[in-house]
């Protein structure tokens, strides 16, 4: 079985000691599994039989799209899946999905949080009708935050909104459908063809409820997910697998539905 954590972050060598200080500065729950870095990322996919992790980036500036992006097609390999980024106040959205497609990207990461928007602000409708019209993958983050945020940009109304304007667009709702609000995504998400990732999920939220919102959600829109560096691969690895599920459930939530998403042959 090949192992796929959809949801990780890392950042250049010469940034990760800043950015993870800085980070975990404003996000007291948090800590670290990983130096932050794709070497220290790759270490512990090694150690804990993760045969491929999805990285997320996130441009908190307009300024920081372009960069971030060309560095995409250095970081392509076997094993490591970057996606790409966009800010809603970029001013060349078009092109730059332009270029993430033409790399071969398979998607993009927003974090609502940190780039300060409303994921449905009606303004910022254009930008998923061409991600939508470019077949790329969109993952939210979703629910609340550790961070000194408002914590109620991309909550699950917002989500059913998005999703209900944009039916096609391939949307992923980061943190089982939204970190610490999974009763409002148990009535107002579960069920829609959606997509939820487990990242940041098992330190919180009580395994027999997780199992009634995927059943209701349905196992085949379950990605495992970890949120590396900030949770550890193997121990949400193991969390997943002591589940009572199927072997074939815990499969496809491990590996299978994200290779189907990705387009892995």
């Amino acid at each position: 079985m090949e192992i796929i954590d959809i949801h990780t972050h890392t950042f250049p060598d010469e940034l990760a000691p800043r950015a993870l200080a800085a980070l975990l500065e404003h996000s007291p729950e948090s800590h670290c599994c990983t130096d932050g870095t794709v070497g220290g990322l790759r270490e512990s996919m090694k150690k804990n039989g993760i045969a491929r992790s999805v990285l997320m980036p996130i441009a908190t500036k307009p300024s920081q799209v372009f960069t971030i992006n060309r560095t995409c097609k250095d970081l392509m390999s076997d094993d490591c899946i970057p996606f790409g980024t966009l800010h809603p106040l970029y001013d060349k959205i078009p092109e730059e999905i332009g270029y993430l497609k033409s790399i071969g990207v398979k998607g993009i990461k927003f974090h609502p949080e940190y780039q300060d928007f409303y994921i449905d602000d009606k303004n910022h409708f254009p930008i998923y009708d061409q991600l939508s019209h470019a077949g790329l993958i969109v993952l939210f983050h979703a629910g609340k935050d550790p961070g000194p945020f408002t914590c109620d940009h991309a909550l699950p109304d917002a989500l059913r909104r998005v999703h209900e304007n944009f039916p096609e667009l391939k949307m992923v709702a980061a943190h089982t459908g939204g970190w610490k609000v999974w009763p409002e995504v148990e009535s107002v998400l579960a069920g829609l063809p959606v997509y939820f990732d487990t990242s940041a999920t098992s330190d919180y939220y009580p395994p027999e409820l997780f199992l009634r919102l995927i059943r209701k959600h349905g196992i085949e829109r379950i990605l495992f997910g970890s949120d590396s560096p900030w949770f550890d691969q193997g121990k949400s690895r193991r969390w997943i697998e002591s589940l009572p599920l199927k072997t074939g459930e815990i499969e496809a939530i491990l590996g299978l539905n994200a290779r189907a998403l990705l387009d892995i042959k």
